[in-house]
């Protein structure tokens, strides 16, 4: 394997640490669902989507990501469910993980307020049998360790046609990855706990544009806080073309295009701002969203319309 898959691996592996594990998505507001289990049921329709990303292009062992989500609106559009699995490849790790979500809605004057809760299960796996160790003995990496862990995560969320807010912590529990003693020392890698902040609004500019900026601040215990800073201009309501600036990591490029009632179809370049600039071509990622209104469908003034 290349330097740059080691320099990668030993990043997530090292001992003592808590160490990031959850991907982070250019296109997180046109799919709430992957970071705030209150976001399940808001759009009042069936809302099924894929992003696919592919990380850090022309670097060897780089992050692959695929999510799937889907959910809906019950009993009056006061009740949300959702489903989402995941499944994330970095050098020898392989995470696949599904959670369940349910929202409680309240509707408000001005707009309908959420509080939900998420439940699931991550599996990991690595293969430690594909790498050049330099070292045999070493304990942290031999053999193809598996570990199986729960997890449940909370938020509220609060959006109308015109804006949107909201602040989750998806994955609450901080499990133990590996522990492993030699020497006499103890070496043990745990998840981190994520706190998210939201929130966007729709502006006029004119009858056919609007303009929409938005924020994501994230915060992982240990760790600095991130925060996307994204402005998107929306034309005749069916084309998306924006901007997001990572901080200390990229400048992204997004579009979204409605094809027609029912499908919808994103893309985000991420173009890499720091030292990783001269290893890799950017990021990648690709959204295809699916809408269908239910039988027991009724029209709701306070659900969003554009994210």
């Amino acid at each position: 394997m290349k330097k740059s898959t080691v320099l990668i691996i030993l990043m997530i592996i090292a001992g003592c640490v808590t160490a990031q594990q959850r991907p982070v998505m250019s296109t997180y507001m046109f799919n709430g669902l992957a970071i705030n289990p209150a976001y399940a049921g808001s759009l009042n329709i069936l809302s099924a989507s894929f992003i696919h990303r592919k990380q850090w292009i022309n670097v060897d062992g780089a992050p692959t990501s695929n999510i799937l989500s889907v959910h809906s609106s019950f009993y009056g559009n006061q009740i949300g469910l959702g489903l989402q699995a995941t499944r994330d490849v970095i050098g020898v790790h392989e995470e696949s993980a599904i959670y369940v979500s349910g929202a409680y809605k309240i509707k408000t004057g001005v707009g309908i307020l959420a509080m939900g809760l998420s439940g699931g299960f991550d599996n990991r796996r690595s293969d430690f049998t594909r790498l050049n160790v330099l070292n045999e003995d070493d304990e942290l990496l031999t053999g193809t360790p598996t570990r199986f862990t729960p997890n449940f995560g909370t938020g509220i969320y609060f959006a109308n046609p015109k804006m949107y807010a909201g602040i989750s912590v998806p994955y609450i529990l901080e499990n133990s990855l590996y522990q492993v003693q030699a020497d006499g020392t103890t070496s043990e890698g745990r998840e981190s706990r994520y706190y998210y902040a939201t929130g966007g609004i729709v502006l006029d500019i004119n009858r056919n544009v609007k303009f929409s900026p938005s924020a994501l601040f994230r915060y992982q215990e240990q760790s600095r806080v991130g925060w996307d800073l994204n402005a998107t201009i929306i034309f005749d309501g069916i084309a998306y073309a924006g901007v997001s600036y990572r901080s200390g990591d990229a400048l992204v490029f997004l579009t979204q295009l409605i094809l027609n009632e029912n499908f919808r179809l994103g893309y985000a370049y991420d173009a890499t701002v720091n030292a990783l600039n001269n290893h890799s071509r950017g990021t990648h990622e690709v959204l295809l969203n699916y809408r269908i209104k239910l039988r027991n469908y009724k029209k709701d003034p306070q659900c969003p319309v554009y994210f």
